[in-house]
């Protein structure tokens, strides 16, 4: 899943927070259609140190020269006033988005929490209302401690042979929604995406791969190993035997990081998407009774698999047979732990902000409310998202965004059929992609019905694995089904409350949040160039996404496809290569600079939005001249670039930055405020840029691909 927004870290508990959406100026929280009343009033202007979130001319520092440094002309003033909050590692005009939707879920969450108290069992009003209760009950969570998982312990400590370990794996991937070691899912086949294949995996590792391979990065080794033996403690572990636990953890969880896909190797298909039979797969995991996992979950036995990360499931059937159960034992009980600590007693928030510090320096957490608004979309999306939209979103903002979207869509359009550089073959096949490409806004269709799904007001853990399961099972169910995508279902992309857009190779599909329809990216009230170089812009970089250095190798069915020639793949690399270049050579702290071949997916698709969004917005005002209009001393032109700098204008913290560029194929604001446009002939004309100028790129390292 290509998403536009990198991720805007959060520390609540050791959890890494979404970006999460907002409103320009000051919004008047409304009725629900839930009956439930409010009159917040949520100042965002006074969030964003006193500027609004759109474009505005008082971001600018006027007395810079924008032939010399852009960024600076662009938003001086916002980047001298802005500040990152003790809590937060990034400050940027969508941090303060996320902000006000905080707000506007948390005044969501506390209305539901009272309403929900004679609300009907299972409806959206009562599961939020009580989830969000059960999370805030600090009192009761405090006195529980960790038996609310003792029963869970006590199944792991019974693992004594292949069996019982297949079925103890099992049940927690149920009741996580997760891999301990080993997780099977069901998913569109990659090769056929009309039909539903099984996908197993490993479990997921809590740090980087470099924090566990790179010598230099041994103090977060260490910060992870107190955090697991300070956690276990709390747990119920005598010291000594936490600090052996936590030994043996990370030496585990380093030998998979060994021989993990590295991020850029995870952009490769072929690498990522390993097809085996089911024999093969048995042979794999030669520790683990496969056919018994597979029945207790549901899943019929003997077809064909698609394995992730191949090597690494390697590594942990071979660990099976190496090491004494015990050791496994132990492993899996501090995976369940870490994945249930956010819904556990508060005592642990003190390891996890020491590993926090650690990470990243001096970092504070959030009051409690926060924490657990931050943890329920994850949980129960749909139900919140139904709720949210109800209040928060109007059909006038969907057709508005709509319209831009058959826009930017036309544009692109006309750009593959006037393509002199694609080969007959190439060329018709794009147009067939393009045409197939489906782009859906704000919410779904269909929302998800969760209830089922038995929210307690007494139970926040076991609101959170009840919640887990039901997705689980949902998810095996497909399997032998005709292909049915849910939408705007991706907790960490697509869900309605995210501000995102996100585009998904497999489905050929974009998708849109309602939460993302604001300001800055989208304010009716704006001028055009606003909207076509925020919202305009966005959806051209979504659309890129399907034509980018990952995307195209797929087919408009979301198939993996090769359907270029060999001389067009050529020439595309080719001119990949200059942004993998002109990323390079940024270095965004000492000896630290942009992985350009990582990073060349996202700055591709932010080349084709700057784009599309100018593009489109010039003909817009050739059809509405009486918007062709200077504003504020600036022109529709100068105000598009403006407006695409300002969205990104960000500060971020250092050590946040150390960990997410060799990771995050999102370079950070400071690169994306820039060199977008810098392959735009018009922002040259805008600024009166020249050859010689700081912000001048050489003809020869511009690239037009789309």
């Amino acid at each position: 899943m290509s998403k536009f927004l990198p991720r805007h870290t959060l520390i609540v508990a050791a959890i890494a927070v979404l970006g999460l959406p907002a409103y320009a100026a000051k919004y008047t929280v409304k009725p629900s259609a839930a009956n439930v009343e409010t009159s917040d009033v949520i100042d965002a202007q006074a969030l964003n140190f006193g500027f609004p979130l759109g474009f505005s001319p008082e971001k600018m520092d006027t007395t810079a020269d924008p032939r010399q440094d852009f960024r600076r002309y662009a938003a001086g003033r916002w980047i001298d006033a802005a500040k990152i909050p003790a809590d937060s590692l990034n400050m940027s005009s969508i941090a303060i988005q996320s902000k006000v939707v905080e707000l506007q879920l948390q005044a969501m969450f506390d209305e539901a929490s009272r309403a929900s108290l004679s609300a009907p069992k299972g409806t959206p009003l009562q599961q939020v209302g009580d989830f969000y209760a059960a999370g805030l009950d600090e009192e009761r969570l405090t006195e529980l401690g960790v038996k609310p998982l003792q029963p869970e312990f006590d199944r792991i400590a019974a693992i004594k042979d292949k069996k019982s370990l297949t079925e103890a794996l099992a049940r927690l991937s149920l009741l996580s929604n997760d891999a301990l070691l080993l997780g099977l899912q069901v998913s569109t086949d990659p090769l056929d995406r009309t039909r539903n294949i099984v996908v197993a995996g490993d479990g997921d590792l809590p740090m980087g791969l470099d924090n566990y391979l790179k010598p230099g990065n041994r103090p977060i080794r260490d910060a992870q190993l107190k955090l697991i033996a300070d956690s276990l403690v709390i747990a119920g572990s005598a010291p000594e035997a936490a600090a052996a636990v936590a030994a043996k953890v990370l030496a585990m969880d380093t030998r998979v990081a060994a021989k993990k896909l590295t991020p850029l190797e995870m952009r490769d298909p072929a690498k990522l998407f390993v097809r085996m039979s089911y024999a093969d797969l048995k042979k794999m995991l030669s520790n683990i009774d496969v056919d018994l996992l597979f029945s207790t979950l549901g899943l019929p036995t003997g077809s064909e698999v698609v394995v992730i990360h191949a090597n690494a499931v390697r590594e942990r059937n071979a660990m099976l047979k190496e090491l004494p159960l015990a050791d496994t034992r132990a492993y899996l009980e501090w995976e369940l732990l870490r994945r249930s600590i956010p819904f556990l007693t508060p005592a642990f928030l003190g390891p996890s902000k020491a590993f926090s510090e650690a990470m990243y320096g001096k970092i504070d957490f959030p009051p409690r409310k926060r924490m657990v608004a931050a943890a329920l979309p994850g949980k129960l999306g749909h139900p919140i998202g139904q709720v949210y939209v109800a209040r928060h979103f109007t059909p006038e903002t969907k057709r508005d965004a709509e319209e831009l979207v058959q826009r930017i869509r036309a544009e692109f359009r006309e750009r593959i059929e006037k393509n002199t550089w694609l080969e007959p073959n190439t060329r018709a096949a794009a147009l067939q992609k393009l045409d197939a490409a489906k782009i859906t806004v704000a919410h779904p269709q269909d929302w998800i019905d969760y209830s089922g799904v038995d929210i307690r007001r007494d139970d926040y853990l076991g609101n959170a694995m009840r919640s887990n399961e039901f997705s689980a099972r949902r998810n095996l169910a497909k399997l032998g089904k005709p292909v049915v995508p849910d939408g705007f279902n991706e907790p960490s992309a697509t869900l309605p409350t995210v501000v995102n857009a996100a585009y998904s190779p497999g489905r050929n599909g974009i998708e849109i949040t309602a939460a993302f329809l604001q300001a800055p990216f989208f304010d009716a009230k704006a001028d055009p160039a606003s909207n076509y170089c925020a919202l305009g812009a966005v959806i051209g970089h979504e659309i890129t996404h399907g034509f980018d250095s990952q995307g195209r190798l797929y087919n408009e069915k979301g198939n993996l496809s090769n359907w270029w020639t060999d001389v067009d793949n050529q020439r595309f690399i080719a001119e990949t290569n200059k942004l993998v270049g002109q990323a390079d050579s940024v270095e965004v702290l000492p000896g630290l600079h942009i992985n350009g071949k990582l990073a060349v997916g996202e700055n591709l698709a932010d080349v084709g939005g700057v784009s599309l969004g100018h593009a489109a917005l010039k003909k817009y005002l050739k059809e509405h001249p009486e918007k062709n209009k200077r504003i504020d001393g600036l022109s529709q032109d100068q105000r598009c670039f403006l407006t695409w700098a300002q969205v990104w204008a960000d500060k971020s913290n250092e050590g946040w930055l150390k960990q997410i560029l060799p990771t995050d194929p999102h370079p950070p604001g400071v690169y994306r405020m820039l060199a977008p446009s810098q392959h735009e002939a018009t922002f040259y004309e805008a600024f009166g840029i020249r050859k010689g100028d700081p912000m001048w790129l050489d003809e020869s390292l511009r690239i037009r691909i789309w």
